[in-house]
């Protein structure tokens, strides 16, 4: 996997008190979300960042929502993971 730090547009789905990724947009480029694989939480101050390692086409973005501003980043892609 490589890191990156990246700010990203990102659509969400909000349902039964939960929030998770439709979609994203990164480098001038939309990318469906086929797959929630791993959620997690984090801190970074007195902030709670909520991360998601999500599948799209052959690829693992780990993506991270900041709540104090609705800000999203990419965090990191595992470039074809399945071979």
């Amino acid at each position: 996997m490589y890191e990156v730090a990246e700010r990203i547009t990102v659509g969400a789905v909000f349902s039964g008190g939960k929030m998770r990724p439709a979609w994203f947009a990164w480098r001038g480029r939309k990318y469906r979300v086929e797959e929630i694989t791993y959620t997690w939480e984090s801190r970074e101050g007195m902030t709670t960042v909520r991360h998601f390692s999500v599948i799209s086409g052959a690829n693992v973005y780990n993506l991270a929502y900041y709540p104090p501003d609705s800000n999203w980043e990419i965090k990191g892609v595992e470039q074809d993971w399945r071979g």
